[in-house]
């Protein structure tokens, strides 16, 4: 791990950097309604976004994409329907108990504090501190820097002492978010350059692991047509 201490972060220079050298990402959490972001973000846990864009249009196809038309579904069928994006009874039991919640609660949400708000995502069933966050992010506009894997993988790059887990590097954190003093399109658009950081770094990193990998040639590596 790093030495330096998480607080002494300049999330605003990182920022900066980032967006340099990425562009915009824009409201980066692909969902057309927030309901459909909240599934969405059940869905990737432990996944690649590309399994869940199926058991989306799964959804999407069967009119299933909101909490009332999702609770009309027997839950082996919603199994079926969410297969592609693996863990299918634990997820079809946390889409059914978000669905409960956003038709019991939704319209207590904007009477909530960020911490309600925050603790009543956490007590469903499936949902943990990450996916509370991104969902309190993206589908209900309350800020919250979500420390997740590429965040922490790229501060601990960068020298300092994060956390391995996600809610003591949210806590480690914090002094430096509160410096910063984003809102909440500069912290989704944060979170979208560090993913976007993340995956091409990841994608080096594959690609050094292939070139080590290579048997030995005669002649210089020469890139391949196309």
């Amino acid at each position: 791990m790093g030495e330096r201490s998480p607080a002494e972060i300049d999330l605003r220079e990182l920022y900066g950097s980032l967006l340099a050298e990425h562009g915009p990402q824009g409201w980066w959490w692909p969902a057309q309604t927030p309901f459909e972001m909240m599934a969405g973000a059940v869905l990737v846990q432990n996944t690649r976004w590309q399994n869940v864009e199926m058991s989306i249009a799964r959804l999407r196809a069967q009119g299933l994409l909101h909490a009332e038309g999702l609770l009309t579904v027997p839950e082996e069928k919603l199994r079926e329907l969410i297969r592609s994006s693996g863990f299918m009874r634990a997820k079809a039991a946390a889409l059914l108990a978000l669905a409960r919640w956003a038709e019991e609660r939704g319209a207590a949400v904007p009477r909530l504090s960020d911490g309600q708000l925050r603790a009543e995502l956490l007590a469903l069933r499936g949902i943990g501190p990450e996916t509370a966050d991104v969902i309190g992010l993206y589908a209900y506009a309350r800020p919250a820097f979500v420390p997740d894997a590429y965040a922490r993988r790229l501060l601990e790059a960068a020298g300092f002492a994060v956390p391995r887990g996600y809610e003591a590097a949210r806590r480690a954190l914090a002094p430096a978010v509160a410096a910063a003093g984003f809102g909440v399109e500069e912290l989704t658009e944060l979170h979208g350059l560090i993913v976007e950081e993340g995956k091409q770094r990841s994608r080096a990193r594959v690609r050094t692991r292939a070139i080590s990998a290579a048997p030995p040639c005669a002649g210089p590596i020469r890139p391949s047509p196309g």
